[in-house]
């Protein structure tokens, strides 16, 4: 792969001034700035298929406008509790069928697979009812309130012959794959440590929003947010269950008592671990850190990359980037910045391509929803832990 080597040198001091920081250029540092381009991991050759969507949430219209029509497929109907939401969703985003129910979306022979948008305490039922009607599913995370419940779903799955995949984006970008592959390859030398922070300000998010709901949501920011922490660290360590985790709630919401703020440690064998920290109530952040004997790799981009990132409230304003970056540290202050080429696609897009390949049987979603399955079992004892005063919980298999 090429390199593009530059030097820079940068003098930045931060001086108190009447209360306040002012930045002067007093002091230097050289840093060394490598540039390797890898090429994009997913094919976009695969079958085109025609959707539905349950659910009319944010999620659901940023998923469906830079995911499923950005890779070439149809979003024919969407579902909801009443008619009126139904259609004033499908004005917004042109869609042609409109339904007061999410069962007439399941009914509806020209849909091949749907995009379940809703609270997680609704996704076992409309996921078993999706594959009963034998639509191939990509299911909002976390998947269900239980692993058991996860578990089932994934069974029914199998039985009726469809594909079941959670809606986690970046899993299925390139710069992850070249990730574990470097620290497979050994370039980082032995890992031993894996930090991830993700968290943003819903401090005036409603009390009644779904998030707040622990009849919707059972375990808050842990389930929400954390799902991404959790599955980077295990994505490090190959899905490894851990022998151990412990949790702590660090804030509830004051009205509802969801969990707003967690924390947790995931203790693996040989003295290897990865911890993480997420929440509704602190400065958006998603930073992740993988600490090896030769290197360490850090990332502030690591869930959603800034560069094309969307504007929920416009997500077909929206630039895709022509590539992602990381950065690798071999000595203090001097750091490679290596590149993932992108091509104008972004991870919403692989996803779906994802799952139709899998439709097409030249990928196996068996194996995702096995990753799927792991990071339930670990959120489950995080949150068993959390509840017991932060005691270690051993990872049930």
């Amino acid at each position: 792969m090429p390199f593009k080597t530059t030097t820079t040198t940068t003098r930045n001091t931060h001086v108190a001034v009447a209360g306040a920081l002012k930045t002067t250029t007093t002091t230097t540092t050289t840093t060394k700035i490598t540039t390797r381009t890898a090429p994009m991991a997913t094919s976009d050759t695969h079958s085109l298929l025609t959707w539905g969507v349950l659910g009319t949430g944010g999620i659901a219209g940023k998923v469906l406008t830079v995911g499923i029509r950005r890779a070439g497929h149809t979003v024919l109907a969407v579902g909801s509790r009443s008619a009126d939401s139904a259609q004033a969703f499908a004005d917004k985003f042109a869609i042609t069928k409109a339904y007061g129910s999410y069962q007439e979306v399941l009914d509806d022979s020209e849909i091949d697979a749907v995009y379940i948008a809703l609270p997680s305490a609704l996704h076992k039922e409309w996921t078993l009812k999706a594959a009963k009607a034998k639509k191939h599913i990509l299911c909002e995370k976390p998947v269900a309130p239980f692993t058991k419940d996860v578990v089932e779903m994934v069974e029914a799955c199998k039985a009726a012959g469809v594909v079941f995949l959670d809606g986690t984006f970046f899993k299925h970008h390139p710069r992850n794959k070249l990730i574990k592959d470097m620290v497979d390859a050994g370039e980082l030398g032995d890992v031993s440590s894996v930090f991830s922070q993700f968290s943003c300000d819903a401090r005036e998010m409603a009390a009644d929003a779904i998030r707040h709901r622990p009849d919707m949501e059972r375990t808050g920011a842990l389930g929400d947010m954390g799902w991404y922490t959790i599955r980077f660290g295990l994505h490090v360590y190959g899905y490894e269950l851990p022998e151990r985790v412990i949790g702590t709630i660090v804030k509830r919401h004051l009205e509802t008592g969801a969990c707003t703020h967690f924390i947790g440690q995931l203790h693996f064998a040989n003295n290897r671990i990865a911890l993480f920290d997420t929440s509704f109530a602190q400065a958006d952040s998603q930073r992740t850190h993988i600490s090896g004997t030769k290197a360490i790799l850090a990332l502030d981009d690591a869930f959603v990359p800034w560069k094309g990132l969307i504007d929920m409230k416009n997500p077909s304003a929206f630039i895709a980037p022509l590539q992602d970056t990381f950065e690798i540290s071999t000595k203090a202050g001097v750091w490679e910045t290596r590149s993932v080429a992108m091509h104008g696609v972004v991870e919403e897009v692989m996803m779906v391509r994802d799952l139709a390949a899998c439709v097409d049987g030249a990928k196996s979603w068996e194996a995702w929803a096995e990753e799927t399955i792991v990071i339930h079992r670990v959120i489950d004892a995080l949150w068993e832990s959390a509840e017991l005063g932060s005691v270690p919980v051993v990872v049930k298999k």
